[in-house]
């Protein structure tokens, strides 16, 4: 009986190992964030801290990703920048540098034109504006940035709704703190079941089988190969009602934000990528609405804020030329787009103080 159970058990393992090498060769699977951890707390994530990422790796795309004492992504290894000044970077995965080496992400490329400041990125792939708040309002002070640098994606304003971190109460914004109940299901999963957190980060094999079961019950097809599935799509139940309380949502977010900055003795900018496609901004796109006024509403509310659509053109005539071919995501060409579109307006800025 305990031979049959062994040889099962051998057999099984053989197979599932002869599996796993299958899907890594031919069916290769984007492996989940195993640099990033969550705030017990919040359910904010962030980056783990003083750790280096050997390789993160996607079909033909691969990744070495250093961290510092913040959980920020190394820009420059120099000793002498730990004592300049500090700019606390805020992004998502573009101002991260998703599958881009660290030299050549757009923030690396600003740093080693300011060398006067230590420009400490901090950005995690999916934040939104809502996260941005969050993690300053529980780091600023630890940090001690003299700037916050804000670097804004096209579909942060829906994420900053969606997180529910904070929501409008009696006009006010009421940080959620505790309360948070849009954690997610994988966030869930990670603390309660065993193991699922280490098969998320290394087996292609488990990836695929949890993929495969995603859109089976979510009715999808999904289609790992195919670019046009990565470019962000608003909801489409959200009406003129829902995108204006994303709207006034993000108002409160930036003014909270801007407070959280002035009560850390930091100055605060905000820079918009204008990464965005015409068919992404349509009339549908949550976005729009507070992308559309952001001029008006910074500037009412005495907050920086900068946008260069005019560098990014290049990127709407073929944007196929600036983005990784399996996904979104800015390519090397596109990050150093990224970086052309601000390096004139932040030079300028760090100079005149």
């Amino acid at each position: 009986m305990k031979k049959n159970i062994f040889l099962l058990f051998f057999t099984l393992t053989i197979i599932i190992l002869i599996a796993e090498i299958f899907v890594r060769f031919f069916f290769p699977q984007d492996l989940q964030r195993y640099w990033v951890i969550h705030e017990n707390n919040y359910g904010l994530s962030i980056n783990k801290s003083n750790y280096i990422h050997k390789l993160h790796r996607f079909q033909s795309y691969k990744a070495k990703y250093t961290f510092g004492k913040f959980g920020n992504r190394v820009t420059m290894s120099n000793d002498d920048l730990k004592k300049k000044d500090k700019i606390l970077v805020l992004g998502e995965s573009f101002t991260f540098g998703w599958l881009l080496k660290d030299e050549h992400t757009f923030v690396h490329k600003l740093q080693k034109d300011n060398l006067n400041y230590n420009f400490i990125n901090v950005s995690v792939g999916a934040w939104g504006t809502a996260n941005y708040t969050l993690f300053s309002e529980l780091y600023c002070e630890v940090i001690n940035p003299k700037k916050i640098f804000v670097f804004m994606n096209t579909d942060d304003p829906y994420r900053g709704f969606q997180r529910g971190f904070y929501e409008i109460r009696n006009e006010e914004l009421i940080g959620l703190k505790k309360e948070v109940k849009n954690i997610s299901k994988d966030i869930k999963f990670d603390k309660k079941i065993p193991f699922y957190k280490f098969l998320k980060s290394h087996s292609h094999l488990f990836m695929l089988s949890r993929n495969t079961v995603y859109n089976l019950f979510n009715k999808q097809s999904y289609n790992p190969w195919s670019s046009e599935k990565y470019w962000p799509r608003p909801p489409s139940n959200f009406d003129k009602a829902q995108s204006l309380k994303v709207k006034n949502l993000n108002e409160k977010i930036f003014i909270r934000l801007k407070e959280i900055a002035r009560n850390c003795d930091s100055e605060l900018y905000i820079f918009y990528t204008n990464w965005a496609l015409p068919k992404m901004m349509s009339d549908q796109n949550v976005n729009k609405m507070f992308l559309e006024n952001a001029d008006v509403f910074f500037k009412e509310n005495q907050i920086y804020y900068f946008q260069n659509s005019e560098k990014m053109e290049p990127l709407y005539k073929k944007p196929m030329d600036y983005i990784i071919d399996i996904d979104f995501h800015p390519n090397t060409k596109g990050a150093n787009l990224i970086y052309l579109s601000f390096k004139d307006e932040i030079k300028k800025i760090l100079n005149s103080n």
